[in-house]
């Protein structure tokens, strides 16, 4: 599966899923207009890219970050087969003919191959669910007759294969016997030295060998010495990854399935080993009975009704109270829980990180790769389980940033990443609970989004000596701190000035009675102070950080919670 490389337009690209299938069809559409304006060596802001997308124009940081043309024209054709894959689109309900890649391969007399090339140098197409309830590339009529229009030479190009006498096709043959003979070239090289010297596309050289070895039966290259170029590799494990059979891969390269699973193997084992696995260490991970001791025993988790996270992933439908009520549908967990599923994915992590480090390009080892496959496959599960089960966390911190004035969706989408983030960055072993972590990370992510708060939040966080990292090694003093049991209104008075007092207690509803409390917002909080709601906002965070030294994990959940 291609992924997009550009980490800006990947985190763009990613935030568009959040939103309803009206909108995600808009930005589509935005989407391949804009990738049909792009120029190559060109430079854009990013600020201009979110705006032509989404239609909105962005508060965050990035907004004067400078994206290249060749990014976008890389990276754009991949969300778009994405976003449309997503969205399901069905082939025959569109206004418009849409021809599969055979269907338009036939249309035009020219190869799959031919309409691949034809997809780089422009040719946009989305996936569409065909009759046979398959996702597959399709090809809108009104796009490729554009598309042909704009490029007359290539139809001119492949009409050549056609008008090729067979004496031609047979010095191609002969040719091509010749250099593979000799030695030194792949069958790529060999092909290129041909088109070269008969002056025809490379694809027409290739579909006039491909055929003469299939149909006619006839040999032309050594199939145990030629070796596939880059180009091949990367369309050979491309296919084998998109779940097209072995055997049929073989054949499309006239290839021995044995070299077939070669190229794959050695695929699999260079991305493993460009991957960067982060896990958190723990003793008990090196034992001799440890992956018996800890993945021997299922996890007793209420699983989310199956479609509440798609349906989370729809920010609005443009409806707050929908949204509100289906992440009630969610499932919390309890420590015992949560601590087993942290317990678990480090340490698959951790598995994972092992077998690849044995893993050598040299000698690819399958089975070393399947085991590292597959530990981050269940994994990534669990940090899906995980995050499912805290959604209702980052609808609850972000509805306390809302009166920043910051749109609640953008908070939502921005606290779903750092959600994601803290997943993977929490140390259980210290015994915290994770939300309260959480909360933290959601909040300096929210501080770094909000334009009013990014320029205090390293000055704030450097005050109160409150970091993540710091967050995460406090010493083992807290179960004492724990048993002691100091209520909150004690700690508060003990440790905060009086007008930080005042924020901490009407803010978090500290006051009035367990069945009715009192909140105030920032805003009114700022009128009755005689101060504005920012810097309201900054007086509480000097607060929480001076509160988080004190309190327990359980007595700082309770307040901000």
């Amino acid at each position: 599966m291609q992924t997009i490389k550009n980490p800006i337009l990947a985190r763009l690209f990613m935030e568009t899923s959040f939103v309803s299938k009206a909108q995600q069809l808009k930005q589509l559409a935005a989407a391949e207009d804009l990738y049909r304006i792009a120029e190559q060596g060109k430079s854009y802001p990013y600020e201009f890219v979110c705006f032509k997308i989404t239609g909105y124009r962005t508060k965050s940081n990035l907004s004067q970050q400078i994206i290249e043309g060749g990014d976008l024209l890389r990276d754009m054709p991949i969300y778009i087969l994405k976003a449309s894959a997503r969205l399901k689109l069905p082939a025959g309900g569109q206004n418009e003919k849409i021809y599969s890649i055979d269907e338009l391969s036939e249309k035009l007399n020219v190869s799959t191959r031919t309409i691949e090339r034809w997809r780089k140098r422009g040719l946009l197409c989305r996936k569409y669910l065909f009759e046979d309830n398959v996702l597959r590339l399709g090809f809108s009529e009104p796009l490729v007759e554009k598309f042909v229009a704009v490029n007359p030479e290539l139809t001119a190009s492949a009409a050549k294969f056609s008008n090729l006498s067979n004496d031609v096709k047979n010095q191609i043959i002969e040719m091509a016997g010749r250099l593979d003979a000799e030695g030194g070239s792949s069958r790529t090289a060999i092909i290129k030295k041909i088109a070269a010297y008969f002056d025809r596309a490379p694809e027409t050289i290739r579909l006039i060998l491909t055929d003469t070895e299939k149909n006619q039966r006839r040999q032309i290259f050594n199939k145990s010495r030629v070796l596939l170029g880059p180009g091949e590799t990367a369309t050979v494990f491309a296919m084998y990854e998109s779940g097209a059979a072995i055997n049929e891969i073989a054949e499309k390269f006239n290839k021995s399935i044995s070299s077939i699973y070669r190229v794959i193997n050695r695929k699999r084992i260079r991305k493993l080993l460009a991957a960067h696995i982060d896990y958190v260490a723990s003793d008990e991970f090196t034992a001799a009975d440890a992956e018996a001791k800890i993945l021997s025993q299922p996890v007793s988790v209420r699983r989310t009704p199956k479609g509440i996270l798609e349906k989370t992933k729809n920010r609005l439908n443009e409806n707050w109270q929908e949204f509100i009520e289906t992440i009630q549908n969610v499932h919390s967990l309890n420590r015992e829980q949560e601590s087993e599923l942290f317990r678990r994915y480090n340490f698959l992590k951790y598995l994972a990180a092992e077998r690849i480090h044995h893993l050598n390009l040299n000698s690819p080892c399958a089975k070393a790769a399947n085991e590292a496959e597959q530990y981050l496959k269940q994994a990534e599960r669990i940090k899906n389980l995980i995050v499912e089960a805290n959604l209702k966390l980052v609808v609850r911190v972000a509805g306390r940033h809302t009166a920043t004035g910051a749109n609640l969706s953008d908070l939502i989408s921005e606290g779903n990443m750092a959600l994601i983030r803290a997943v993977e960055k929490f140390d259980y072993v210290k015994g915290f609970r994770f939300s309260t972590f959480a909360s933290w990370v959601i909040a300096r992510e929210f501080a770094k989004f909000l334009p009013a708060e990014s320029a205090r939040t390293e000055r704030t966080v450097s005050h109160d000596d409150v970091d993540i990292e710091h967050l995460q090694s406090k010493p083992a003093g807290i179960e004492l701190i724990e048993s002691t049991r100091r209520s909150l209104e004690q700690v508060i008075e003990e440790n905060l000035t009086e007008r930080e007092q005042y924020i901490i207690r009407y803010h978090f509803g500290l006051t009035g009675t367990m069945v009715k409390k009192k909140f105030k917002t920032l805003k009114q909080i700022g009128e009755e102070l005689g101060i504005t709601k920012e810097r309201v906002r900054q007086i509480e965070l000097v607060a929480l950080g001076k509160l988080r030294q004190t309190l327990s994990a359980e007595e700082f959940e309770l307040l901000t919670g």
